[in-house]
């Protein structure tokens, strides 16, 4: 696991810190990096003038997250109770309780019902 602190993205000067030999490139950031950003999900619609290819397939995901940020912590936004879902969590809760007892109303009267064909 990782832990919370930040990793510096910056290429170390010196060739001798171990850099993974990733100074021959022309940028001072470090190759793990450039694959993170790379592989990450980017709405760059708005950049078009300064991207060449803009990157807008993670648009409707961040749209789609709603965040809150409440004294510092990050809140995800409740939404709206979807009536539909809980009515048939409600009948399955009903269903349940019912069969429950049905059985266990089933079961006290084979209890009951024993013969014993022996006598």
């Amino acid at each position: 696991m990782m832990g919370p602190e930040c990793m510096s993205c910056k290429d170390p000067a010196d060739a001798d810190q171990n850099n993974d030999n990733d100074n021959a490139d022309a940028d001072a950031v470090k190759e793990s990096c450039e694959t993170l950003y790379e592989s990450a999900g980017k709405c760059e619609a708005g950049l078009s003038g300064t991207v060449a290819y803009p990157n807008n397939y993670a648009c409707n995901f961040m749209q789609g997250i709603k965040i809150v940020r409440k004294n510092g912590a990050i809140i995800r936004g409740a939404g709206a109770q979807n009536t539909t879902a809980s009515i048939f969590i409600g009948l399955f809760a009903c269903s349940f309780v019912l069969m429950g007892g049905y059985v266990y109303y089933l079961k006290t009267k084979l209890d009951r019902a024993k013969i014993n064909l022996s006598e």
